[in-house]
Formats: structure tokens, C-alpha cells, sequence
């Protein structure tokens, strides 16, 4: 059966088999029974049968490859996306069904400068990308009873949104689900003035006015100034966050130095001159591991 190298890859039988609260449910259930390391394997095979079916789609992530390496890249870099991807929801889905003690096993944890900012008072934003297991800093955090959100925008499907939140609850972790048009919402401010946590991604903006474009080796992309613009309307810090795969099954997590975004210059510029900051020291992360950047769709600006 020939496959469309121009069909999203949200559109895909595939995916929309398997990125459902169904299948996650299923998924969960299948790690009781498999444990970790059969799991894993599960899941990183599916992954590599997503891309070996998938053609197109294994194009533009070989594409998005090339933007952070600056150098074409084979089949094989490519797929080793999609393995990943695989183990990543798998320890996804083990994090939240194992004892808090044995998560934190998992992790190199870097929390000090996130707790350093949290005494302030003034609220942080976590600034992440589809990147590693990018929602194990939740889990750590929630774990160590700092009070922390994940900014998300709807599933596809009420049902996966409301699994995904209950999921989240299991680690202590809130979601505040957000528009597309709606990243400075009240709600957020709110929460961000009442000293709490806020984690997002902004590698993928959302909003085509609320992006500027960074340079990568190979390219451009747009990256989203969301989190600059909730840190200028809350007065807060933006901590890049990356959460990192080993070889040995374990996370490196790296907190780098604050971000303020400064109130005396034109807010045009703040957001920018944050923004740029942001992406520069969240990429120089990304970079050491690319196979570990998740981006399914094109992000070339």
C-alpha cells in the first residue's frame, strides 16, 4: 500500500490508533504485566515500526535532524528517533506505576537552581522542548512537593486530555490546560504569582505572533516567546530545563542559570533578546543528544 509523504503524521492510522486514552490505558495495563525492560523493548520496536511504515514522516524528522546537526543525516539517525520516542512514553507510562523512591532512582536530578528560584516567591516558568523524557522534571518536582503545572494544549480527544491529566495528578503534578491564542492567561499569571511552578514547551510555537526565528546549524526554526511573555507579565525567572536519556536506562536532568526578562526596555526586545537566551541554551542541551528531539512535523522557518 503506497504511503503519502504529504499527509500529517497526526492524520496517519497509525497514530491515531495508538495516541489515544485507549491505548494509553492499554499500554499502562501492559506494563504490569511485561515489566521495564520488556516494555521498553515493546515500545522502542513500535517506534521503529512507525518509521519503517512511515516514510514520510521519517523524511521530515531526518529534515528537522539536519537543522541541529548542520549535516544531512541517514535513515538509520532517523529511526533512532522514532526508537526513542518509543522508550520515552514507555518509561512515561512506568513512571507513574512505580513507588516515588524508585522514580528518583532513575533520575540525576539538578534541582537547586529551581528550588533557589522557587524561595523567591515569585513563581518560575520551566522552559523545555520535545526533548528526552521532557515530563520526568514534573514528576521529580511533584515527588519533592514543589507545587508544579504542566501547560498543556488539548489532546486530540477530551478522553486523552482528561487521562493525561489524571496521569499527571499521580506524580503531583496539575495541568492547566491552554488555547492556542491563550498562553497569558490569567489563570497562568495567577498561579505563577501565587509562587507556583510552571512547566512548557517552546520549541514548537502555536501561535504564528508569538514566535520569533532562531538559527540552528542548519536552518531556522520559529520558537515561541510564550514563556518570555508569562515571565514579563508575572515578574518571574525562565529556567531551561533538558531532560536527558543514558545509555544505561537512566535521565540526566540540567537545570541551567535563570532567565529574566528585563521591564525597562521596550517589551518588543525583552521578549525577543529572552527568547533568543532561551533557545540558545536550550539547543546548546538538544545538540549533545539529537536523536532524542522529537519533532514529527517540519519546523523549518
Amino acid at each position: 500500500m503506497p504511503h503519502s509523504d504529504s499527509k500529517p503524521h497526526q492524520e496517519r492510522l497509525f497514530y491515531k490508533v495508538l495516541y489515544t486514552a485507549r491505548s494509553f490505558a492499554f499500554f499502562d495495563w501492559l506494563y504490569h504485566l511485561l515489566g521495564r525492560k520488556i516494555f521498553n523493548a515493546v515500545a522502542e520496536w513500535t517506534g521503529a515500526a512507525y518509521a519503517w511504515t512511515q516514510p514520510g514522516v521519517r523524511k521530515i524528522v531526518g529534515d528537522n535532524l539536519q537543522l541541529l546537526t548542520g549535516q544531512p543525516t541517514n535513515r538509520r539517525m532517523a529511526t533512532e528517533v522514532f526508537r526513542n520516542f518509543g522508550l520515552t512514553i514507555s518509561d512515561y507510562l512506568v513512571s507513574g506505576n512505580i513507588p516515588p523512591k524508585e522514580a528518583r532512582r532513575w533520575m540525576e536530578p539538578d534541582v537547586e537552581t529551581i528550588e533557589a528560584a522557587h524561595r523567591l516567591g515569585r513563581g518560575v516558568i520551566l522552559a523545555t522542548g520535545h526533548y528526552g523524557f521532557f515530563e520526568f522534571g514534573a514528576n521529580l518536582l511533584g515527588q519533592q512537593n514543589l507545587p508544579v503545572s504542566v501547560l498543556t494544549l488539548s489532546e486530540p480527544t477530551r478522553a486523552l486530555t482528561e487521562w493525561r491529566a489524571a496521569f499527571r495528578a499521580r506524580w503531583g503534578a496539575k495541568t492547566i490546560e491552554v488555547g492556542r491564542e491563550a498562553f497569558a492567561s490569567l489563570e497562568i499569571v495567577h498561579a505563577l504569582n501565587a509562587g507556583e511552578i510552571c512547566a512548557l514547551l517552546v520549541d514548537r510555537p502555536y501561535a504564528p505572533n508569538q514566535a520569533i526565528p532562531v538559527d540552528l546549524p542548519g536552518g531556522q526554526i520559529l520558537f515561541s516567546t510564550s514563556a518570555a511573555l508569562l515571565a514579563r507579565l508575572a515578574d518571574c525567572p525562565i529556567i531551561p530545563v533538558t531532560v536527558t536519556r543514558l545509555d544505561d536506562g537512566r535521565y540526566r536532568m540540567i537545570a541551567k542559570s535563570p532567565i529574566r526578562v528585563e521591564s525597562d526596555i521596550p517589551r518588543k526586545i525583552a521578549l525577543e533578546t529572552a527568547t533568543r537566551t532561551l533557545a540558545n541554551s536550550l539547543f546548546e542541551e538538544i545538540q549533545k543528544a539529537p536523536t532524542q528531539w522529537y519533532q514529527f512535523i517540519s519546523v523549518r522557518h
